[in-house]
């Protein structure tokens, strides 16, 4: 049986240990963080994954075992999956949760081992941070990096489903990871070098970036244009295999905002300009101010300030499909801060389906229903395409705004026509003008 540790818990490391035990294996989950730790130990999850809990409380005390420290040398695989967020001055990215991580297997591993890294790095980190740090032992071992591709709120379904990239230090560590990963996977990608991973993780995200910014950039020229943006993108895709563009709409999440700048990062330490993919980012981090200006301007339309509002943001995590509870960086909390920190400021209430009430009072946004969030709103703003907003029946809610207000749909959830048709409701929406 397979024996392994897995540092750090977040969405990563997590969803992974859990799955590893699941398969058959002998987990053991590190992570610094105690209380973390100690929410993991009574079987509560610190974020919402779809049947994470249920699966933590079944393996925890079986195949899993939850620590806030590495102990022992008994593992025959390590898999480093710490966060290594970019800072927000420099756009470049912290790697220190990731040597210290590196350092701490490297006074544990056993002869042999496998040291898997899975958090996102820029090219050449793991030969250059990871592998000087284990050589340095004096002990053979097995070096890989094999990113997380799996989508939130479906992470444990798809760590079964998509195909694992393999890239190692050499065929004996490919072969290694191959033979590790295929418990969890039928199909391994092994790639010619650990740089080849690497950049894999980096593509994937970047070009997600990259389509969601064209899509935005049409929406914003189709306000302008007086047309629908959202439709035309629609219509542009209808039976022509030669497009797939996405849909328009706020982009956010941990990974979509980072590893742009990661890639660029890369890009830049051997003298090239990453270009398109930087263009990307400033469109879709744009929208926040945007969004912001249009409600501005509809309200000074019917002698209304903006600083002087009610202001209900429905959905705050950055994404609504699949749903997820997490904030980190998202465009809902983004417009928060836009209308906080500005020269506006009114009072935002929030609402999510599943970010519980203290994430969002962390946010800086008094939690509420959606029925309290209507009530005497001058401003109601769909951030996330949230299958239940959809279920919503603005004739019943709509009434329950201080009138003449404004709602701003984001996700083009509800039919323009229908909204505008609404006493007293103020139209807007993402792309359309």
């Amino acid at each position: 049986m397979e024996r392994v540790c897995v540092i750090g818990l977040g969405r990563v490391g997590l969803t992974l240990a859990v799955t590893l035990a699941d398969v058959g294996m002998e987990v053991m989950g590190v992570d610094i963080d105690k209380a973390t730790v100690a929410s993991l130990l009574e079987g509560r999850p610190h974020f919402y994954e779809r049947g994470l809990e249920t699966r933590l409380k079944k393996l925890l005390g079986q195949r899993l075992t939850i620590s806030h420290e590495l102990a022992g040398d008994q593992y025959s695989a390590y898999v480093i999956a710490v966060g290594t967020p970019v800072d927000n001055s420099t756009r470049r990215v912290i790697l220190e949760p990731l040597t210290r991580a590196v350092e701490e297997v490297a006074q544990h591993f056993s002869e042999g081992s496998l040291i898997v890294l899975r958090s996102t790095v820029p090219v050449g980190a793991t030969r250059q941070i990871a592998l000087p740090l284990l050589e340095a032992q004096r002990r053979p071992f097995h070096l890989a990096f094999c990113p997380e591709r799996t989508l939130e709120g479906e992470g444990l379904v798809e760590l079964r489903q998509l195909p694992q990239i393999i890239g190692g230090l050499d065929q004996e560590s490919v072969d290694r990871a191959a033979s590790f990963f295929s418990w969890v996977t039928d199909t391994t990608v092994r790639m010619p070098s650990l740089e080849a991973a690497e950049m894999i993780k980096l593509i994937d995200n970047s070009f997600r970036d990259v389509n969601f910014a064209f899509a935005n950039e049409i929406a914003l020229i189709a306000e302008g244009l007086k047309l629908d943006g959202a439709e035309l993108i629609r219509l542009a895709n209808l039976g022509y295999p030669r497009n797939s563009i996405a849909p328009p709409g706020f982009v956010g999440g941990a990974c979509l905002s980072k590893d742009p700048y990661i890639l660029a990062g890369s890009a830049a330490d051997i003298g090239c300009e990453a270009r398109l993919t930087l263009a990307a980012r400033s469109v879709n981090e744009s929208l926040a101010a945007h969004v912001v200006d249009r409600l501005q301007r509809a309200l000074t339309g019917v002698n209304k300030r903006l600083e002087d509002c009610r202001v209900f943001v429905a959905g705050l995590a950055f994404k609504g499909q699949p749903e997820t509870d997490d904030l980190r960086d998202s465009p809902a909390v983004a417009l928060a801060e836009c209308l906080q920190n500005g020269r506006y400021s009114p009072t935002i209430y929030g609402h999510d389906f599943v970010a519980s009430p203290g994430v969002i009072r962390k946010a800086g946004i008094t939690p509420c229903s959606v029925r309290e969030g209507f009530e005497g709103a001058d401003v109601v703003i769909f951030m996330t395409n949230h299958p239940g907003y959809a279920r919503l029946d603005l004739q019943d809610l709509t009434p329950l705004m201080n009138k003449p207000a404004v709602l701003f749909d984001g996700w083009h959830i509800f039919d323009p026509a229908d909204v505008r048709s609404l006493s007293g409701v103020i139209y807007g929406g993402l792309g359309v003008g």
